[in-house]
């Protein structure tokens, strides 16, 4: 299996500089356009996608359909559609959603700071156990059901989702697998030469890690039930390799530019068909 973990086009909050986390924050027309070359590059190297799964918040699930958009049908003929999950949101920000990240909105003893400034209407962030216990559900639930359904087809999957959460979500499956089965194909950028399981990401927006997910060995996996901290007590994915083959890759954003005079960053109008139409003349 091929599986790209694909953080979603760029929205205003993310040219604001604000968190946004489980807010819907809107797509730009810049995100548009971003979503409208990832999609392209998928269907004409030709990346066919089996499955795509989405986080539900609209900036996620509009990338989704963007890639699906311009995917061939399923083999009974029905268009390809993601699955939509609300496990795949991103981290909830609390009290910090919807200000700036600069570091006055987050007091020295490191919690959020409330929107009206009253301790008591204060909302603590999502924690790393709460967002571990998440992903290691969404992998129980949808992921490896596929790679022990057919361990040895050429599936490809999508999961459409956000930079910190696909992160948590790398940490998960990074710890199903034997460190020494674990790899990184020659000439992938971003990596440091350390370990290929120690790596840590960062996805631009529509910039995707790739990984290819195989058995080595004739032995079946094992499945063991997660931890109450969403860690799993013994390695899953025994007799499993994978390989990275790229790291936030946005060569299909190479001859993309923003349009000017502010365009490019304003929220995209839902009217538009096609933002690039829009300007032309």
């Amino acid at each position: 299996m091929k599986l790209f973990l694909i953080r979603h086009a760029e929205t205003v909050h993310n040219v604001g500089q604000v968190w946004a986390g489980t807010t819907d924050s809107a797509l730009t027309n810049h995100g548009i356009l971003q979503i409208e070359c990832l999609a392209r590059q998928f269907s004409t190297t030709p990346v066919y996608m089996n499955t795509v799964f989405s986080s539900d918040l609209s900036r996620a699930r509009l990338t989704a359909e963007g890639i699906c958009r311009l995917q061939p049908p399923t083999p009974v003929g029905i268009p390809l559609t993601p699955i939509l999950t609300p496990d795949l949101r991103e981290k909830d920000f609390g009290s910090l959603e919807g200000l700036r990240w600069d570091s006055s909105n987050v007091p020295g003893d490191g919690t959020a700071r409330s929107h009206g400034g009253s301790a008591s209407s204060h909302i603590e962030s999502e924690s790393t156990a709460s967002m571990r216990r998440r992903m290691t559900g969404f992998l129980n639930a949808y992921l490896l059901p596929l790679l022990f359904d057919a361990p040895n087809s050429e599936r490809n999957v999508a999961v459409v989702s956000h930079g910190i959460i696909l992160r948590v979500l790398w940490n998960c499956l990074v710890e199903l697998i034997d460190p020494m089965n674990i790899s990184i194909a020659s000439g992938v950028s971003s990596w440091n030469g350390g370990p290929a399981d120690l790596i840590v990401p960062n996805w631009s927006n529509t910039g995707f890690l790739n990984l290819l997910l195989e058995p080595q060995a004739a032995e079946p996996a094992t499945h063991t039930s997660p931890s109450n901290s969403g860690k799993s007590t013994t390695t899953l994915l025994h007799g499993w390799s994978m390989k990275i083959l790229a790291i936030n890759s946005r060569d299909h954003l190479t001859n993309l530019r923003r349009t000017r005079g502010g365009i490019g960053s304003a929220t995209h109008d839902t009217r538009q068909k096609r933002i690039d139409h829009f300007f032309k003349r």
